[in-house]
């Protein structure tokens, strides 16, 4: 029988009726458990050993207008942790400043994304994007830069915002990148009114800050990834941006324009601005990166190019999720592209090299960086909203998907997640990881790497519905019980 010891009920305040990112898949959770001896169908493999962590928004007090917008919402972290064939999961809300001082005023004091200008001037960092493992502990980041926040591997208890030995009170990019192989972390920051408008930094596997450097842009823009290889970090700088005009007056307007190149900074990760060299590429947007490598002369990189940066929306589509619309990749249409940077002669090449409408990507983290066969990437569900309703395994060598899982009507996923076997020989030895949920309840599926088209070994059945979230991380036991064993020797 499922054993479940309530942590904490959390005073949520549910605001603005009518939002679908408040209701439904969405909805917040008002409880942090900690549960185990949770129903299984099917058989954990005894082989999955780590942490399987996710973030997401989990809005307890309102922005202080009432209008709510989803990436608003502040830090939940869903984790289950895998050993021995048993699971355990806890969800802990991720206790930033900005939450700490709502809670103790009883009301929301900062603006949210939809209030305009006033939002870029006092937005609250609310560290609810994604997470990875870094120097033994989870950080979370936030999609508008701010800095990341620790907590503790096993407890998930936070631990306060992260400075890298008090050398970095600034932001890190949502998507900062760990680079399993030196333990590094790889980050940018961006700036909504000050030039050179980025900044970008390499943090130590002892999370003391080794390096930093200003990056020229000609304006603000909203890149939101980035792509490492071992020596080289490649930033976006897109001509996705606010009017300037009209930020003068301040107001803001999301301008996409196709008259103008996407451009790819190529930096030596110890590399100094004056050291950057910009490829230009076809007009577009990305969210997410999959992956990138050197190959000769050449950075191969691969990511979702959106066809439709600022898509047009329906007008039936109901109010509130208009505002929204830039969360649904149904309407900005990714498709996975492959591009290629060339060193010796300053030549961009892209290629679509899928024409399947798919996003949300996930890798062997061992891989990143260096040249990888597999990535896991999601089916986009066929709604106006961030949900997915399938996994792709896609292979690089071929060019082709090469098995591919569909999940029952009404059910949908986040990004999923690879976990190696404890042996594991291939790249894709492992497990694929992900929470599933509707409206109503929530499991882990499971499912073997190498063939997800046969379905998941096993579904944890959780007591706790899991809301609709953004990104997640695989922590391998071996480097969780390393950073535990350091923090020991430490004290």
């Amino acid at each position: 029988m499922t054993k479940v010891v309530v942590e904490n009920t959390l005073p949520i305040k549910i605001f603005e009726e009518g939002n679908d990112y408040l209701d439904g898949v969405f909805a917040p959770v008002d409880k942090e458990i900690t549960a185990w001896d949770m129903t299984v169908i099917g058989e954990i493999p005894r082989d999955l050993d780590g942490c399987y962590i996710r973030n997401g928004h989990n809005p307890i007090l309102p922005p202080a207008s009432g209008r709510y917008h989803w990436f608003d919402g502040d830090s939940m972290i869903h984790a289950t942790t895998f050993e021995n064939g048993m699971a355990v999961y806890r969800n802990r809300m991720v206790l930033t400043a900005g939450l700490l001082n709502e809670l103790e005023a009883g009301r929301g004091l900062y603006p949210g994304l939809r209030d305009g200008f006033e939002a870029e001037e006092g937005l609250k960092n609310n560290a609810g994007t994604d997470v990875v493992l870094h120097n033994g502990e989870f950080k979370t980041m936030f999609s508008r830069c701010g800095q990341p926040y620790r907590l503790d591997a096993d407890t998930l208890a936070t631990l306060g915002p992260d400075s890298f030995g008090g050398q970095w009170t600034k932001g890190v990019s949502a998507h900062s990148k760990v680079d399993e192989n030196t333990g590094e972390l790889i980050f940018f920051n961006y700036s909504f009114n000050s030039a050179p408008f980025m900044e970008y930094g390499v943090v130590g596997a002892d999370n003391q800050l080794k390096h930093v450097t200003e990056i020229a842009l000609p304006g603000p823009r909203l890149p939101h990834d980035c792509w490492i290889t071992e020596n080289y970090t490649i930033v976006h700088d897109f001509p996705l941006y606010w009017d300037p005009e009209l930020l003068k007056l301040r107001k803001k307007k999301l301008t996409f324009n196709r008259d103008l190149p996407s451009r790819y900074g190529v930096i030596p990760r110890y590399g100094s601005g004056d050291q950057i060299r910009w490829f230009e590429g076809v007009p577009g947007y990305m969210l997410h990166t999959v992956n990138a490598w050197e190959d000769g002369d050449e950075i191969v990189a691969f990511g979702y190019r959106q066809l439709e940066p600022v898509p047009h929306v329906p007008m039936d589509t109901p109010r509130v999720k208009t505002p929204n619309y830039f969360l649904s990749f149904t309407y900005t249409q990714p498709r996975l592209v492959e591009y290629r940077f060339n060193l010796r002669t300053g030549a961009c090449s892209e290629r679509e090299v899928d024409d399947a409408c798919m996003e949300m990507p996930g890798i062997n983290n061992r891989y990143l960086g260096r040249k990888n066969r597999f990535s896991f990437n999601t089916h986009v569900a066929d709604e106006p909203f961030f949900l997915a309703s399938g996994v792709q395994k896609f292979d690089y060598e071929r060019m082709t998907e090469v098995g591919a899982y569909r999940l029952p009507a009404g059910k949908f996923m986040g990004q999923p997640v690879f976990a190696p076997s404890a042996d594991a020989k291939a790249e894709d030895d492992g497990y694929l990881v992900a929470y599933v949920s509707d409206a109503k309840e929530s499991e882990v599926y499971i499912w073997d790497a190498r063939d997800v088209s046969a379905g998941p070994l096993a579904r944890v059945q959780l007591p706790q519905r899991v809301p609709g979230g953004s990104h997640a991380y695989w922590g391998r036991g071996e480097d969780i019980r390393k950073g535990r064993a350091a923090k020991a020797l430490a004290a």
